[in-house]
């Protein structure tokens, strides 16, 4: 029995679904052959082009996908209008694709272009306008275009609140979005203000005790930090281990997070005795979760590096700043740009303790890596 287009194109999605990518990928090209030996309809080949793209994407082939949705937009505009929403569909993904490339200026490109479309059809009010504004935004805030974020959030803040969820979760991510972007910008005050606010929806509508309250509570935490507000910080930072700490994950990496978080603010308060415990306990819980040789025992033993490098303890910074350096070289390979950084770190400690020869062999090869 010959198999229908919907069929092959179903049973590419069970396929994608059990994890047998190299079928599902046979299967949706046999569909796009099945079309052109048939009647030809363009408009299933895009939509399987389409398919194959998502595919690609979850697999990493990236230029793959950029081809077949470059292909499903030239069809779907050709056929439909290159107003149709389905276009503007195929535009939000290839602005995925490329920023999966690195390339944000065409994910900004295509964002808008499907923006425009969306507004010209839906309205500029319709809830699927605030999804694609605050996408934008965020290929805007990787490009560095802090400034061109703000009008966009604002708007689709206003989007969201007009349709009646003004206390919904999805604002509350919304806010907190914002007080990011005005964290960047140094806008600490206005940072506070929306943290609090998306603070204030998650725990009305997921109660105290939840795992993204902690998260809310530790991000203000953060800003509060960031302006010298360490009295504040402080009991947000422990009322966020606490949860963490009573969740079903003991153990939760967010813990070890939020020992770290508390070991530099002791450290900025000069609480040291403090400061040290925390470095140890965020240490040990981080080498237990993710393993002694994860990239994030290496940050936090720089953070301790850092620590006792400026109380003078020069012996103990180079010992933790070299098992650092060890690590991440294990881990990312010996030529990463991390590793660099990280050399050049060492490189202060080094001429602290009058190891000139030393410290200029660190960042002679740090230069090295990083001119390469």
């Amino acid at each position: 029995m010959n198999l229908t287009w919907e069929d092959l194109r179903k049973a590419g999605f069970e396929e994608f679904e059990e994890g047998r990518y190299d079928d599902c990928e046979k299967t949706w090209l046999s569909c796009i052959a099945q079309v052109r030996a048939n009647d030809g309809n363009k408009i299933l080949i895009a939509t399987t082009r389409l398919d194959l793209a998502v595919l690609y994407s979850a697999l990493g082939r990236y230029e793959d996908a950029e081809k077949c949705l470059l292909e499903a937009i030239n069809i779907r505009k050709e056929q439909l209008g290159s107003e149709n929403l389905q276009v503007a569909e195929a535009y939000l993904l290839l602005a995925k694709n490329y920023a999966h490339l690195g390339n944000l200026s065409a994910s900004i490109e295509n964002c808008e272009s499907a923006l425009l479309i969306k507004e010209a059809n839906l309205g500029e009010t319709d809830m699927e306008i605030a999804d694609i504004l605050q996408e934008l935004a965020i290929y805007y805030s990787a490009s560095g275009m802090l400034e061109d974020c703000e009008p966009l959030l604002l708007r689709a803040l206003e989007v969201r609140e007009t349709n009646g969820a003004g206390r919904s979760l999805e604002v509350a991510n919304l806010l907190k979005g914002m007080a990011r972007n005005y964290r960047k910008l140094g806008r600490y005050a206005d940072a506070d203000e929306y943290y609090l606010r998306a603070l204030s929806i998650k725990e009305e509508l997921l109660g105290p005790d939840h795992e993204d309250v902690a998260e809310s509570m530790r991000s203000l935490a953060n800003n509060y930090s960031y302006q010298g507000k360490y009295e504040e910080a402080e009991p947000l930072y422990r009322k966020s281990l606490i949860i963490y700490e009573n969740s079903a994950e003991p153990n939760h990496p967010e813990v070890a997070t939020n020992y770290h978080n508390l070991a530099v603010l002791y450290y900025k308060m000069g609480q040291d005795a403090e400061a040290a415990i925390h470095y140890r306990r965020s240490l040990e819980l981080l080498s237990t979760v993710l393993g002694s040789d994860h990239p994030e025992v290496a940050s936090t033993l720089f953070s301790m590096s850092k620590f006792y490098e400026e109380r003078g303890k020069l012996d103990k910074a180079e010992t933790l700043s070299s098992l650092a350096i060890s690590i991440l070289e294990k881990a990312l390979g010996p030529d990463h740009r991390n590793v660099a950084l990280s050399l050049n770190d060492l490189v202060t400690v080094l001429e602290g303790q009058g190891r000139f020869v030393e410290a200029e062999n660190a960042r002679l090869r740090a230069e090295q890596i990083l001119s390469a």
